[in-house]
Formats: C-alpha cells, sequence, structure tokens
C-alpha cells in the first residue's frame, strides 16, 4: 500500500494535507491546523527534519520493545528457570532492585536518544518479529544463556563450594523469602543483574536514525552507575549494603568466624546450614569479569552482527536473492 505525504503552506491546499497520510503545513496560520504536523520555517527541508524525526522515533520505539522483550525472555529462561532447576530464590532485595528501579529507569532512559543529523536512505525496520529485530532478540538471549549457565558451572567446580539443600532438616521450607541464602540464588543474582542493566546499553546503539552510543547523556549516567553499584555488591566484603541484598553476607558471628568486619545492619539470620553466602575474593573477581565479558560480547554482538558489516553483508545477499521492497531515495 502506498503512503502519501504532502506539504504545503495550509492555504487552499488544506484539503490535501488532511488526506495525506502525513502532512505538514509550512505556515503558522490558522488553516494549518488541519495539518497533523506544521513547521515555523517554510522550506522544504521540514519535510526531512520530519522524516528524521519519525525515523528516530520508530528506531527508538523498537529499542524500547527489544529491551522488554529481552528482560521477559532474561526473566523466564535464565532467572526463573534456574530459580526453580535449584529450588532457590533471589533476594527480596534484587527483585526490588530490577522491577522498581533498573527496569522503569533503563527503558525510560532509551527513549531519551537523539535524533540523528543525517537523513538515512532508508525507513528503520518496524516489524515487531522480523528477521532483523529476532536476530538482535534471540542472539542476546543465547549469548545470556552462555554466561550464566557457565558461571554457575565456574561456581560447581570450586572446592569450597556447598550446594543448596532443600529440605526441612536444613532449612525452613516456610521461610520462602531467605530461599535465596545460598551461593547459586547469589551468582544468579549478580549475573541477571548485569544482563537486565547491559541490555539498555546493547538497545542504545543509534545505526542511521539516532545518535551515537554516548550522547544519550541520561543513558549512559544511569547505565554507569547502576553497573557500579552491582559490581560494588559483587566485589566487597560482607557489608551493610551489600547484606540488604544478601549477597557476600550472613549471620554476625559467622562473618567474623570468616575473618571479616561484621555488618551492623539488622538482617534475618541466614536461613541455611552455612549462616552466610561469602564468596571467596578470588572467585568474586573472576566472576565479575565473566559479567564484564558477557556485557562485552553482547554489545560487540549487537553493534558488529546485527547492525554492523555482518548484517549488512546477510541483508545484501537476501535482497540479491529474493529483491527489495524498500524504495530508496536521497533528498
Amino acid at each position: 500500500r502506498a503512503v502519501t505525504a504532502m506539504c504545503g503552506d495550509g492555504g487552499n491546499d488544506t484539503g490535501a494535507l488532511r488526506a495525506a497520510h502525513v502532512g505538514i503545513a509550512l505556515s503558522e496560520a490558522e488553516a494549518s491546523i488541519v495539518s497533523p504536523f506544521s513547521s515555523a520555517n517554510p522550506s522544504i527541508m521540514s519535510c526531512v527534519t520530519l522524516l528524521r524525526e519519525g525515523r528516530a522515533g520508530l528506531a527508538t520505539t523498537l529499542a524500547a520493545y527489544k529491551f522488554l522483550v529481552n528482560y521477559a525472555v532474561v526473566m523466564a529462561l535464565l532467572l526463573e528457570v534456574t530459580q526453580f532447576y535449584f529450588s532457590v530464590i533471589v533476594p527480596e532485595a534484587v527483585w526490588i532492585m530490577v522491577d522498581g528501579f533498573t527496569t522503569s529507569i533503563m527503558i525510560l532512559s532509551i527513549t531519551q536518544a537523539q535524533t540523528a543529523k543525517k537523513l538515512a536512505p532508508s525507513r528503520p525496520t518496524g516489524q515487531l518479529i522480523g528477521a532483523h529485530t529476532l536476530a538482535s532478540i534471540w542472539g542476546q538471549a543465547a549469548i545470556n544463556i552462555a554466561f550464566l549457565y557457565g558461571s554457575i558451572g565456574l561456581l560447581f567446580a570450586q572446592s569450597w563450594f556447598r550446594c543448596n539443600e532443600f529440605d526441612s532438616s536444613n532449612i525452613d521450607t516456610s521461610l520462602w523469602w531467605l530461599l535465596g541464602d545460598n551461593y547459586e540464588a547469589e551468582v544468579i543474582s549478580i549475573v541477571c543483574l548485569f544482563q537486565f542493566i547491559n541490555a539498555a546499553g546493547v538497545y542504545n546503539f543509534g545505526y542511521r536514525y539516532r545518535r551515537v552510543w554516548a550522547t544519550n547523556y541520561l543513558l549512559v549516567l544511569m547505565y554507569s552507575a547502576f553497573l557500579a553499584v552491582v559490581s560494588a555488591i559483587a566485589l566487597a566484603d560482607p557489608n551493610r549494603f551489600g547484606c540488604v541484598f544478601r549477597i557476600n553476607c550472613g549471620n554476625t558471628q559467622t562473618v567474623r568466624d570468616l575473618g571479616y568486619s561484621a555488618s551492623t545492619v539488622h538482617i534475618s539470620e541466614y536461613n541455611n546450614p552455612l549462616g552466610h553466602n561469602v564468596m571467596p575474593r578470588h572467585f568474586r573477581w573472576t566472576l565479575w569479569a565473566m559479567c564484564v565479558v558477557n556485557a562485552v560480547v553482547c554489545l560487540a554482538y549487537e553493534k558488529l552482527v546485527v547492525l554492523g558489516p555482518v548484517g549488512r553483508r546477510v541483508k545484501a545477499w537476501w535482497v540479491a536473492k529474493h529483491g527489495d521492497s524498500k524504495i530508496q531515495f536521497k533528498l
């Protein structure tokens, strides 16, 4: 189906401006209110501005959509499945951070991307389940799954590791909100927090329709702040802040017996036989490094494969074989 655009001065062409799919009146006269768009600049270049803004809006909307789908995939295929398999529940504070702060703030930050300065020769994809969209979403999911399960495998290979024992002789199963007091839930929490946050950075890439990554100042600020917070939680010795998330913490006397200064924050007694889930320093740094590599690989996949030379070559091959229905033009 053809899409019609019309621009005029909003005088005797108001009918056409109203009837077109996209109408822009190059006037501030009262008659111009019949047009969906109007411009104080009486130049046809206002059409270029409208196209740039529209394409940036579509690209940003799709980026936000992919971020939320990625959130659902990580939540369902990684977090929920591993919780069910190991009979654990990540701590309450982790849920609050993910649903109450990370997701809402990062989705808002994604929408603050600025419009590209030049008009691209073709429009961005608008297909929610098209090849381009699915390649991005499922590629990210595959990378995240590999790193989460790799992290859990690394945990099980440690000599100090004691697996979660889900029976009433060792833990109180009625205290379901404390079923994260173990190493499995701790590793799942740290890795998934990194993945939730990094997804916003992945979908902040502008490609041809939005400006470069670093010009979205709110996202850069929030992305850096959240990663710094999660890194501090993952790497620090037992402390008041980490104990709120029940990560690298434990009962007061148990923490002292391990050689750390006991936290002064009040927390419920640990609901496991060990009385703590403090990981050795070397393993904390190894796990953090895996999370950083996970983030870099996800960013590189989106930048180089989906939006970069690999994706362009695949598209060129597809167009050469099947043709291209898009009309390219330059203004």
